[in-house]
C-alpha cells in the first residue's frame, strides 16, 4: 500500500513540476517532453515519505496498545503502581495508590515523588537518584526494598517497593510496585516479642527453681510476671480451706488491700476451678469493679477510676492457688501471652511440687531420726539393764538361756532398724575391694559355730566397704538361721561376669516367697529379725546393682548380686 501510494505521489509531483516548467519555458504549441529520471527521483521520494509515515503510524499504534495493556494491568492491581521520570516527577499512578497514600492519582500526576516520603528521607532519595543517573550505582535493592511511606495525613507506615526502568519515546522512566507491609511487620514484631518473652521466662524460671520456700516462689512468680508481660502488678493467692487468700504481690503494699474470696468467686475462682488461663482485654466491659486482684468478678457497677486495672491474665496454680497479672491499659495481653503464661505456670508448679516433696522427705527423715533415737536410747537403756542383771544371776537354767537369746535378738533388731533408719539408701566413699578378703572379714563378724565358708573367686569391684560388709553379714546370718550350724555357705562369680553370688546348702526359699523375703519385717524363723534381707536389698540398690534369689547348686538358696560395671579379676 505505502509503495503504491508513494509511486503515485511521485508521478503526481513530477507531472505537476514539469507542467509548471513547461508553462514558463516552452513556447506555446510545442509538445512537452517528460524526463524519466526526474519521474524516478520523485517516485523514490514519495515512496520514502510513505514508508516513514506508515511506519510512524504503526509504531504509534503499537505504543498505544502497549500503554493500554499496561494500564489494564495496573488499574486492576491490588498493589500501588507509580511511574516517575528522571526528575522524580510522578507521570502515572494507579487507583490503588489512593487507598495506600490517600491521594487521588490525578492529584499526584506532575508532583514530586518525595511528597509520599517523610521529610527525613527526601534528600537521601534525591541523592540516590542523582548517583544512579550519573554513575549507574544502585543504593537500594530494586527487587524489593523496605522503606517508609507517608500518607496524606502525615501518618508513616512501612512499605516494600520493587523498581523497574525503561525508555519510552526517548524518555527514561522508572516504575515502582508498592505494597503496605504493616501487617507483616506487626506479625514479625509480635513474634520477636514472643521469642524475647520465652527467653526471659527461662531466666525467671531459674530463679523460681532455686527458691527455698513457697513464699519465695510466689514472690518471684509475681515479680517475674510483671517483668515478663510488662504489667503494672501481679499477685498470688493461695488456697486455704474454701478460700483464695492473697499472700504476695509485686507491689509489697498492695496485697494488704485484697481480701480473701470464695474459691468460686470471679475470674480468680473461675481460673482456679477450670485450670485454664483466662485473658480479659478490658475489665471495664465486665461486671467487675476490680478493686482487688482476687475480687475481680464482683457485681459492682460503679465507674472505674483511671488507676483501676483494665487488662487481666489469671493463671491457675493447680492445687495451690492462682497468679493474677494486671495492667492499666486495655488489651495489654495477647493470645501468645496465654501460651507464655502456661509455661510460667508449669515452672511455678514444678518449683512448688519440689518444695512439697522436699518437705515430705524432711518430715519422714525427722520421724526416722526420732524413731532411731527411740531405739538407740529408750529401748537400749532397759535392754542394757536386763543384760547386766542377767549376768549377776548364778542359776544356769534353761529359762535364763531363753532370756539371753531374747535379749540378744532385741539387740540385733535394734542394730538392724538403726541401719535402715539412719543409713537408708546412702552410699559413702567407694574403693576397690577384694571379695575374697571382704567375705572372710564378714564371716569372722558373725557367730558361725560349725558352719563352713567356701570362697571360689577373687573378684575385685568398687563399693562402699562398710555397707558391703553388711550385705555379707546378713546373708551369712540368713543362711545359718535357716540352714543350721552345719550349713555350708559358698561365694562365687556369676557366669555373666557382672557380679557374684552367695548360696547355702540349706532348705532354700519357696518360689512364692522369694519376693517377700526382701520386705522389712518379713521372716519365717522364730529368731529372725525380718530386717536382714531388707538391708541387703537397700545396700545393693544404693550401689546401683540388683539382687535376686534363686535355687542354689545344692538345693539351698542362692542370692545373685548383678549389674556391677566394675567387676575385675586380678591376674
Amino acid at each position: 500500500m505505502w509503495i503504491l501510494g508513494g509511486a503515485l505521489v511521485g508521478v503526481a509531483v513530477t507531472v505537476w513540476v514539469l507542467f509548471i516548467i513547461s508553462l514558463e519555458q516552452i513556447p506555446a504549441g510545442e509538445p512537452t517532453v517528460l524526463v524519466l529520471n526526474d519521474v524516478g527521483l520523485f517516485m523514490a521520494a514519495g515512496i520514502l515519505l510513505g514508508y516513514y509515515a506508515t511506519g510512524f503510524e504503526a509504531r504509534e499504534h503499537e505504543l498505544e496498545l502497549s500503554e493500554q495493556r499496561f494500564r489494564a494491568l495496573t488499574e486492576n492491581s491490588s498493589f500501588a503502581v507509580i511511574t516517575i521520570d528522571e526528575s522524580s516527577t510522578i507521570r502515572y499512578a494507579n487507583d490503588a495508590v489512593e487507598e495506600l497514600f490517600e491521594y487521588s492519582p490525578a492529584s499526584l500526576t506532575g508532583k514530586p515523588l518525595t511528597m509520599l516520603m517523610p521529610d527525613r528521607l527526601q534528600a537521601p532519595h534525591r541523592d540516590a537518584m542523582t548517583q544512579y543517573l550519573s554513575a549507574g550505582e544502585r543504593s537500594l535493592d530494586w527487587a524489593g526494598d523496605e522503606v517508609v511511606g507517608q500518607r496524606a495525613n502525615g501518618e508513616e507506615f512501612p512499605v516494600e517497593v520493587s523498581f523497574g526502568e525503561y525508555a519510552v519515546a526517548d524518555e527514561h522512566l522508572f516504575t515502582g510496585v508498592i505494597q503496605d507491609v504493616s501487617d507483616r511487620k506487626a506479625a514479625e514484631h509480635r513474634l520477636h516479642q514472643h521469642t524475647t518473652k520465652v527467653t526471659q521466662l527461662h531466666e525467671i524460671a531459674t530463679d523460681i527453681t532455686v527458691a527455698d520456700s513457697r513464699a519465695a516462689v510466689h514472690q518471684r512468680a509475681a515479680d517475674g510476671a510483671v517483668e515478663l508481660f510488662g504489667a503494672d502488678v501481679a499477685r498470688v493467692a493461695v488456697v486455704e480451706g474454701d478460700q483464695l487468700v492473697p499472700t504476695v504481690s509485686s507491689d509489697s503494699d498492695d496485697v494488704d488491700a485484697s481480701d480473701p474470696v470464695p474459691l468460686s468467686f470471679g475470674y480468680a475462682g473461675q481460673s482456679y476451678q477450670t485450670g485454664t488461663v483466662i485473658r480479659i482485654d478490658d475489665l471495664a466491659d465486665t461486671r467487675s469493679a476490680a478493686t482487688s486482684t482476687i475480687r475481680d468478678g464482683g457485681a459492682e457497677s460503679d465507674p472505674q477510676s483511671r488507676e483501676d486495672p483494665r487488662a487481666l491474665l489469671s493463671i491457675p496454680l493447680e492445687g495451690y492457688g492462682v497468679l493474677q497479672v494486671l495492667a492499666s491499659e486495655p488489651g495489654s495481653f495477647t493470645e501468645r501471652d496465654e501460651d507464655v503464661a502456661e509455661m510460667l505456670e508449669t515452672h511455678v508448679m514444678i518449683a512448688l511440687e519440689r518444695l512439697s516433696a522436699e518437705a515430705t522427705i524432711r518430715r519422714e527423715r525427722d520421724r526416722l531420726e526420732e524413731f532411731a533415737s527411740l531405739l538407740s536410747h529408750d529401748l537400749r537403756n532397759p535392754l542394757n539393764v536386763a543384760q547386766g542383771r542377767l549376768e549377776l544371776i548364778e542359776n544356769d537354767s534353761d529359762h535364763l538361756d531363753a532370756i539371753e537369746r531374747a535379749l540378744n535378738r532385741i539387740e540385733r533388731i535394734i542394730e538392724d532398724m538403726l541401719a535402715l533408719a539412719r543409713e537408708g539408701d546412702a552410699v559413702g566413699e567407694t574403693e576397690t575391694i577384694s571379695l575374697d578378703e571382704l567375705a572372710t572379714q564378714a564371716w569372722e563378724n558373725v557367730a558361725t559355730d560349725a558352719a563352713t565358708l567356701e570362697v571360689e573367686t577373687d573378684l575385685h569391684l568398687n563399693a562402699d566397704r562398710s555397707r558391703l560388709v553388711q550385705v555379707f553379714e546378713n546373708l551369712y546370718r540368713n543362711a545359718i538361721e535357716h540352714g543350721g550350724d552345719g550349713v555350708t555357705v559358698r561365694m562365687g562369680a556369676l557366669t555373666d561376669g557382672d557380679g557374684f553370688y552367695i548360696e547355702d546348702t540349706g532348705p532354700g526359699i519357696p518360689t512364692a516367697e522369694r519376693e517377700n523375703v526382701f520386705e522389712s519385717g518379713y521372716t519365717t524363723h522364730q529368731e529372725g529379725t525380718g530386717f536382714g534381707l531388707a538391708i541387703v536389698r537397700r545396700v545393693v540398690e544404693a550401689h546401683g546393682w540388683t539382687v535376686a534369689v534363686t535355687d542354689g547348686s545344692d538345693g539351698g538358696a542362692r542370692f545373685k548380686i548383678s549389674g556391677i560395671q566394675s567387676v575385675t579379676t586380678p591376674y
